[in-house]
């Protein structure tokens, strides 16, 4: 090989002598030419091997994400590598919203959703993101705003009606069936999209009432909130189809489908769909401006 790399340096030096280009060869020719044949032997290895891997994992993962879009069964589990990393928090902006004041001063205000240690991911997005859930972003001037239909005491569980949502045909902040969502209960990998909603009597099991994700006669529900006075923490009760119901439901975010989830049991859940998802708590943030 070494042979190799030297007769082509001699064949450009006789190329550059024919041509009667009067520069020498610069200092460490030899080595640059070395670096660059290397460098192609490393791209064309990286092509016709790595890439097609890499390609082939990547068409797994996103196989497995569809599936889960479009609320279908899973495929058989897979090992989660260990060690798997864990997102990154973004940076809070000013007081820390996911760890307020007690108190529910404001009947208007927006949805936080943190990470279990108190950090913030972004608050919930007026606008659906790419698959007809509701996605966050990363400041206020995007945000979905909610109301509350009185301050509290509140006698149980309570709707969170979207006043600016894009999605008004769909104008509470619920969740509609993804996958047997009639049986969220630990031991159960289901889960039930976080969209747009219309109105459903809490404590009932899903309804065929309408929601923003649009697909079939995809059923829901709306009126499954509680709201914590003390920490401003929203969490969920969720009814089944046997009028079981499961409190506090797990809420979790998947980046690859960009939006928010319910689950029955979310370690179960990840055996089945390891797709970088991650646990989020929701906070309820009173908006202090003029509306």
């Amino acid at each position: 090989m070494k042979a190799l790399l030297l007769f082509i340096s001699s064949f450009f030096s006789a190329v550059l002598a024919l041509h009667s280009w009067d520069f020498p060869l610069p200092a460490g020719s030899e080595t640059e030419l070395l670096n660059f044949t290397q460098s192609l032997s490393e791209r064309t290895l990286f092509n016709r091997i790595i890439a097609p891997e890499v390609k082939r994992e990547v068409e797994v993962r996103e196989t497995n994400a569809k599936r889960l879009r479009r609320g279908l069964p899973p495929l058989p589990p897979t090992r989660r590598a260990p060690g798997a990393l864990r997102p990154r928090a973004s940076p809070l902006p000013g007081p820390n919203v996911c760890r307020p004041a007690p108190g529910v001063t404001s009947t208007v205000g927006y949805i936080a959703a943190c990470y279990p240690d108190g950090t913030l991911l972004g608050y919930m997005r007026t606008s659906y993101g790419q698959t007809n859930m509701y996605t966050h972003t990363p400041s206020t001037n995007a945000a979905l705003m909610v109301s509350l239909l009185s301050l509290p005491p509140f006698s149980g569980a309570i709707d969170l009606r979207a006043l600016n949502a894009a999605d008004t045909a769909h104008p509470f902040v619920g969740a509609s069936n993804g996958y047997n969502a009639g049986n969220l209960k630990p031991g159960a990998h289901s889960f039930a999209f976080v969209t747009g909603v219309n109105h459903v009597n809490a404590n009932t099991p899903m309804q065929s009432v309408g929601n923003g994700r649009n697909i079939g006669p995809s059923p829901a529900e709306s009126q499954i909130w509680s709201l914590d006075t003390t920490t401003l923490q929203l969490k969920v009760t969720w009814t089944n189809d046997d009028r079981s119901q499961l409190y506090p439901t797990p809420i979790f975010y998947n980046p690859l489908s960009d939006g928010f989830y319910l689950t029955g049991d979310y370690l179960l859940f990840g055996r089945f769909w390891p797709e970088g998802q991650f646990l989020v708590d929701f906070v309820y943030v009173p908006f202090t401006g003029a509306i």
